[in-house]
């Protein structure tokens, strides 16, 4: 019974480490969607803007 210990020790270890990393995976992911959602926010000001300054001339 004593060996049993051991194993278990390790498959929460592994589960606990595993979950964690997806956490953190799935941050990342969040953040470089965010950068992405950021670079088309400002391509479309700058869009935008050359419209607006086209029609001003």
């Amino acid at each position: 019974m004593e060996w049993l210990w051991l194993p278990l020790i390790v498959a929460f270890s592994l589960t606990y480490y595993a979950h964690k990393n997806k956490l953190n995976h799935r941050k990342i992911l969040r953040e470089i969607d965010l950068k992405e959602k950021q670079i088309e926010l400002e391509m479309m000001k700058e869009r935008n803007g050359s419209k607006t300054v086209e029609k001003g001339d």
